[in-house]
């Protein structure tokens, strides 16, 4: 079975989580994981709704404004594609457009929501054929965003180019509306070679690891690794990992008078350092770490007494293809992509272990912190949460080069806490 996720771009969060248990029913799934633009990009879009069997549409606020996602549900309505909501941010019941059946509550992800979004595919009818005359094709969305998109992957951008661009970005991230996608712009941005030093640095400087505020709008902030958004919230004065059940938010985020607005960062978390300095675990005072083992056959472990602490990503070139492979690794592991995940074990323990990490596949949802491979013993540090409930815990798993490769290595030590 072939499922389309339609999602606006501040839900792509839950949108890895609400892929992977799709996945986990035996549905092959695809989304759109690019930033919108381009008319390529949008005929590889309509091509996979017109070829899907389910439409998933993740309900939120900010997919109900989204020209794309919208016109994905109406070109899926006209190609008679059963179609799934899926609530994964509150909406007002008035504001869920016409036509659509009663969401699935997917906004605090449960072992109960989890069946009910089984039983809910199951019950769609079967996606009747194509209509032998296909309806027009929408007509691709235009927005700021696409303009921007088009700027910075023009084949050349001269230096007053960059310039220009980069003021513009960071007079849009004052609206709070459009921070969380001026943001993915200016980590795509980032990614140009050709950037001049000042405006690789200011976008460095930026884009540094800290506390910002939270893109899906649940929390008053979220830890930026520097690469990536990590499940680390601050919510009334306190620090945790939003895979357990947080409170919910009664406060808006602290103004900002500068020109790229952050949160005010909470007392407890390591300060920011320079790039490429690495950062430790910091535990809060009087905090304890117990680890429960759960058996050899589910490769979880339970946390108990945890705070979570703040750890950033740096290093050298040895460090940068470490956090790659681990990276990849993680996504294998979240999407429950066996034969990926294969490709970064080592073969010892592909041979000998591969129980352990079936088992892991099957249990854990994962986050990437940190990667260290400064010392004689290189790991890199994951938070592991239960697939089914909210218990989780740090997982530090060892690493070792295999011909000239980093590879995971001897699982069974990160599993025993050794």
């Amino acid at each position: 079975m072939h499922v389309f996720i339609s999602y606006a771009r501040r839900d792509q969060a839950s949108i890895t989580t609400l892929r992977a248990d799709f996945e986990r029913f035996g549905n092959r799934v695809w989304y759109d994981r690019e930033s919108h633009g381009g008319p390529d990009w949008w005929d590889d879009v309509l091509g996979h709704v017109r070829g899907c069997v389910v439409f998933a549409f993740a309900l939120s606020p900010d997919s109900l404004r989204s020209k794309a996602c919208l016109a994905e549900l109406d070109y899926a309505k006209e190609l008679r594609r059963p179609i799934l909501p899926v609530l994964v941010r509150p909406v007002d019941r008035g504001d869920i457009p016409d036509g659509l059946q009663v969401p699935v509550d997917y906004v605090n992800r449960t072992e109960e929501s989890v069946i009910r979004l089984r039983k809910a595919l199951s019950a769609l009818p079967a996606a009747r054929a194509l209509p032998a005359r296909l309806p027009q094709e929408p007509e691709i969305p235009t927005s700021y965003l696409n303009a921007y998109l088009a700027r910075i992957d023009a084949p050349k951008l001269d230096d007053r180019e960059q310039i220009e661009l980069l003021g513009q970005l960071r007079e849009r991230m004052v609206l709070a509306d459009e921070r969380a996608d001026v943001w993915d712009l200016l980590v795509r941005l980032r990614d140009r070679p050709e950037l001049n030093r000042g405006v690789a640095d200011t976008v460095e400087e930026i884009l540094a690891p800290g506390w910002q505020p939270d893109p899906r709008e649940n929390f008053e902030a979220r830890y930026w690794d520097g690469q990536s958004w990590t499940t680390l919230v601050w919510q009334n004065g306190k620090e945790f990992n939003d895979r357990n059940t947080p409170p919910r938010l009664h406060q808006h985020l602290p103004s900002s008078t500068g020109p790229v607005p952050v949160v005010e960062q909470p007392p407890e978390p390591s300060r920011r350092q320079p790039k490429r300095i690495k950062h430790k675990l910091r535990r809060p005072r009087g905090t304890r770490q117990k680890l429960i083992a759960l058996g050899v056959g589910t490769a979880v472990l339970v946390a108990g007494g945890v705070t979570a602490g703040v750890v950033l990503l740096g290093g050298g070139p040895d460090e940068v293809s470490a956090t790659r492979m681990a990276r990849n690794f993680v996504d294998a592991v979240n999407t429950r992509d066996k034969n990926a995940m294969e490709q970064y074990v080592c073969d010892s323990d592909r041979e000998k272990n591969a129980h352990l990490y079936t088992a892991f596949l099957d249990a854990a949802n994962v986050t990437l912190e940190s990667v260290d491979v400064s010392g004689s013993d290189p790991r890199f540090t994951v938070l592991a949460t239960r697939t089914v409930g909210a218990t989780s815990v740090r997982l530090r798993i060892p690493l070792v080069d295999e011909n000239g490769a980093w590879k995971v290595c001897d699982i069974s030590r990160a599993l025993s806490g050794r």
